[in-house]
């Protein structure tokens, strides 16, 4: 529903799509939908506030209470985030931690999952009528946005010669000063403001002297009032109504129109008292009429005769401020779509350097980087016997928490299957730690595990946990989705081998495998122990797995990386009696550490082994 004059609008996007639009005339509450509430996206009127929903019961990584919005005037509100967990991204880069609150400036975008919410002055609607009279115009047409005349606008207002004296016909010197500081002002407005379009109809009333002057957008036989001024101030009622065949004309010859209406009997009901009128063309940059600068003088008015052509020009000049304003609004609304879209893959930082960049940066090509896969452990097991609601909101709320770990470390979110998560680093932006970053964020999964699991556990009947595997290297990124859908992500040998190690998690026992090529880039900043040197599917060279670790880790898994690696040496040079002789003791004090019990296996096996020269690579079947 649009707002009236004077209150600011919230408008709801889901993705890039414009889903719904309320007035912000008083504080309202944002969230997620209760059981008793309607469907998204529904308006609540209450009696102190109003409450707007915008996600539905699943849609956990948005509170129930998520925001509230305090309008503070038409040019502020204040941001209140009631969540106890989740920050709100600003479209500007800047968050609002949980529990915090802001006063911010208007136009404003906010972020809460994949909703985008945009506060902005409001849109009115308007009215039209048919009246048929004597037109005049001036000789050229009106220029769109971006456009140049061959013969400036302004030069029969700045030139010294005889031009400046036909038009301006006896015109003070002042008087033009202050027409051209405030048309200024207007075009000020319209490349800064979001409220250019009431400044641009009130300087019009006073410059020209008119008593009605509006802005009125669409196209002939359906134009919306936009905004509305009355020279004195007064409130401009709602049964007023333009000259519809003085908005034909001007929409159909691209130029302004001014007139005295005739003193018939039979002249419009709405042209009645009418002394002048005045309308220019608003054109997009294609040229083509969006809207009306129309104004008119009454008798009683300010006016004391006809429109001149000199203000007939004065007022296409506002007409020609207002076109650039609203060319100005149709691009930032085209760079928040650009920004939802980016924003569903990268951090807010990396969205607003595509936005600066251009899309160059998301060009296929060659890069370094590092690949983490994480799965949701169980998950078609525990799905399987969980209503269908239940399980989504659980896999919804356990990759919400893995995907924040990613943003956090400056990640970017490739793909989400089902149950499972694939994240980047090192493109499109090169960074020489990526391997670093990736480590840090899966160390961060792992310990947002057992809180997970505290929450869910009663509801699904066991625990939750995650597996992950990580693996740096060459890898061909780039903008891999199709010509509907935007899609940026790498691909190559190094993202399946990283596919491959989060798939050794089951075989090797345990949950955070990570590759020699990422410990050598992330080489003094964890713990890592090697594990075993493995085959997998449709990967040509051994790949040797290292488990990772805090670089804080204990004195015992010290113990347990030492005796375990030091076993694992005399097990590839064949030495498995003296391997024994070590996986004995570890097992002893380390009875739930599986890799040590699997080599414990392996090396027992070989102990009978008459074959010479046995491979102590360990081959991975599936993957």
């Amino acid at each position: 529903m649009p707002s009236e004059s004077g209150e600011v609008t919230l408008h709801i996007y889901d993705g890039a799509t414009l889903v719904a639009s309320y007035p912000l005339a008083r504080t309202v509450e944002v969230g997620r939908r209760q059981p008793a509430e309607p469907a998204p996206y529904a308006f609540l009127p209450r009696d102190k506030s109003d409450r707007v929903i915008i996600a539905d019961l699943y849609e956990t990584n948005i509170s129930r209470q998520h925001l509230r919005l305090e309008p503070q005037g038409t040019n502020t509100v204040r941001i209140h985030n009631d969540s106890t967990k989740n920050s709100v991204a600003l479209a500007g880069g800047t968050r609002i931690a949980p529990q915090e609150n802001r006063v911010v400036p208007l136009p404003v975008a906010c972020e809460l999952g994949t909703k985008v919410l945009r506060i902005e002055a409001p849109v009115a609607p308007g009215l039209v009528s048919d009246p048929d009279d004597a037109m005049q115009s001036l000789m050229e047409p009106t220029l769109a946005p971006g456009m140049s005349s061959r013969r400036s606008k302004m030069a029969p207002l700045l030139s010294g010669g005889a031009a400046l004296g036909t038009l301006t016909g006896g015109v003070r010197d002042i008087d033009l000063l202050d027409w051209l500081q405030s048309s200024m002002e207007v075009f000020h407005s319209a490349a800064a403001s979001a409220d250019f379009l009431p400044k641009a109809v009130h300087a019009a009333a006073q410059m020209v002297g008119l008593d009605t002057v509006a802005v009125l957008l669409g196209r002939t036989g359906s134009w919306a009032r936009a905004a509305v001024a009355h020279r004195d101030g007064a409130t401009v009622a709602d049964t007023w109504q333009p000259s519809q065949s003085m908005l034909a004309r001007v929409a159909s010859e691209k130029r302004t129109f001014f007139q005295v209406p005739p003193r018939t009997l039979n002249m419009a009901q709405s042209l009645i008292g009418v002394q002048a009128i005045v309308a220019a063309p608003i054109l997009d940059a294609a040229g083509t009429v969006i809207g009306v600068l129309y104004g008119e003088g009454r008798s009683g008015g300010g006016r004391g005769g006809p429109v001149k052509e000199l203000e007939a020009k004065l007022f296409e000049l506002l007409a020609y401020g207002v076109a650039t304003g609203l060319a100005r609004v149709e691009q930032e609304q085209k760079l928040i779509a650009e920004r939802v879209k980016f924003e569903q893959f990268f951090t807010p930082e990396l969205a607003r350097q595509l936005e600066k960049h251009g899309t160059e940066m998301l060009a296929p090509r060659d890069a370094d980087v590092t690949v983490l896969f994480c799965d949701i452990r169980g998950f078609s097991r525990i799905s399987s016997r969980c209503p269908a609601a239940l399980a989504v909101q659980w896999v919804q709320e356990v990759l919400s928490e893995l995907s924040d770990c990613v943003a956090d470390k400056q990640g970017v979110l490739i793909d989400f299957g089902g149950d499972s998560l694939e994240a980047l680093w090192g493109a499109p932006i090169a960074t020489p730690d990526h391997a670093i970053q990736a480590c840090e964020a899966a160390l961060e999964m792992r310990a947002r595990m057992p809180a997970l699991s505290r929450q869910w556990e009663g509801r699904l009947g066991e625990p939750t946990d995650v597996t992950i595997g990580i693996h740096s290297g060459p890898a061909q990124v780039g903008n891999i989705g199709s010509r509907r859908k935007f899609k940026y992500g790498a691909f190559g040998t190094t993202v399946n081998l990283a596919s491959r190690v989060q798939g050794a998690t089951k075989h090797i026992g345990l949950p955070l495998l990570t590759t020699k090529a990422t410990v050598e880039r992330a080489a003094g900043r964890f713990s890592f122990r090697r594990l075993c040197a493995v085959r997998t599917v449709n990967i040509s060279e051994p790949v040797e797995l290292f488990e990772l670790a805090p670089k804080s880790a204990d004195a015992n898994w010290q113990r347990l990386k030492a005796g375990y690696e030091e076993a694992l040496a005399l097990y590839e040079k064949l030495r498995f009696v003296e391997a024994m002789t070590i996986l004995g003791p570890l097992m002893a004090d380390f009875k739930d550490d599986e890799p040590a019990r699997k080599l414990l296996q392996r090396t027992a096996g070989f102990l009978g082994n008459a074959t010479p020269n046995p491979d102590t690579i360990v081959v991975l079947d599936g993957k």
